[in-house]
């Protein structure tokens, strides 16, 4: 064998290694990425490691990074799902309503309890009817997913608006507000969920016959077809599990606002979604969970970090948005040069 065979064989068995815990050039980059962020605003701002700031981002960012789960299910199997916001919030809605209209006035703890526990099952409902719906468009009527899901959401939103009147829902019991505001091991419970979340999505995706079928029918439908995968039910099985991702992420967020509102991060949320799954190198049949949950973090680091920088700076909101663009622009130029040696190599 030669030297430089001897030399390379140490450098393949720690990237099988790697790859086999789900850890890529990809996971790797991000990883690095945002340590340098860390550290940069820890030297640059007293107030970005304390314990105070920390716990804000921990109540903050949840609910985004439970949704880019939700679009990464849909991205890996040839698709996205435009709806995952509007299926939240349309959650929220119906389990608002449901709370301030039925639970009557001086109700008994357990009765608070009881109806609460309806309001959870309300959201789990619509976030399986909305994957239901979304997936029969997609996968058994073959609507383009970018179509069927712009229409659901348009739907979605509707339903929301006509139910509300344009109004935010408001007047839940204090003890909806647990899940948003409550802490475990000091660690908000919302980053909790986002955690148990990833690490389902990831077990998920690496560990069962599902996420197998999920990534073939992403990489190649025919191929999967003809290796008797049903490419419908894959596909239909996929929106559910994003439609249920979207409905916990709608009671984060009515849980940490104490409201709910047809509109909620309707301008921002979806498009963030796709940001941080470009950020995670996801593509058809391609995908890591841990990579979403790296992203995610990069971009409430750089959010955090850029709003204690320039508090009180006119602009402040165009650097934040500059500075997420830029990183876009870097990584996708990274990707492509690596991807590229890989192709030549």
């Amino acid at each position: 064998m030669s030297e430089k065979a001897l030399e390379s064989k140490p450098k393949a068995d720690l990237a099988d290694f790697l790859e086999s815990l789900g850890i890529s050039g990809q996971t790797l980059l991000l990883l690095g990425i945002l340590t340098v962020l860390i550290a940069f605003f820890a030297i640059t701002e007293d107030r970005f490691l304390t314990s105070s700031s920390l716990s804000s981002m921990g109540f903050q960012l949840p609910e985004l990074g439970v949704l880019s789960l939700a679009m990464m299910v849909t991205i890996i199997v040839g698709g996205v799902n435009l709806s995952i916001n509007a299926t939240s919030n349309l959650g929220a809605v119906l389990a608002g309503l449901m709370m301030t209209r039925l639970i009557p006035e001086g109700a008994a703890e357990g009765q608070i309890l009881l109806y609460i526990g309806l309001a959870l099952l309300i959201f789990l409902t619509i976030g399986v009817l909305t994957g239901i719906l979304n997936g029969l468009l997609v996968g058994h009527i073959g609507i383009p997913p970018i179509l069927a899901t712009l229409g659901t959401l348009s739907l979605f939103q509707g339903i929301s608006t006509g139910l509300t009147k344009g109004q935010t829902v408001t007047g839940f019991p204090e003890q909806v507000q647990f899940l948003g505001s409550e802490r475990f091991l000091f660690i908000p419970l919302p980053f909790w969920i986002f955690v148990i979340a990833t690490v389902v999505t990831y077990i998920l995706l690496n560990h069962t016959a599902f996420g197998f079928k999920m990534r073939m029918t992403g990489t190649s439908p025919a191929a999967a077809n003809f290796s008797g995968i049903n490419n419908n039910s894959i596909i239909m099985r996929t929106y559910v599990y994003s439609g249920l991702l979207a409905a916990i992420a709608g009671m984060i967020v009515m849980s940490r606002t104490a409201s709910a509102a047809y509109e909620y991060g309707s301008k921002t949320y979806v498009l963030l979604t796709i940001l941080i799954a470009v950020l995670a190198g996801l593509r058809q049949g391609f995908g890591n969970a841990l990579n979403i949950f790296l992203a995610v973090l990069i971009l409430q680091v750089l959010s955090t970090g850029s709003f204690m920088a320039l508090r009180g700076v006119r602009g402040s909101t165009f650097f934040k948005d500059f500075s997420w663009g830029l990183l876009l622009v870097a990584i996708l130029i990274i990707n492509y040069h690596v991807r590229g040696r890989r192709t030549h190599g």
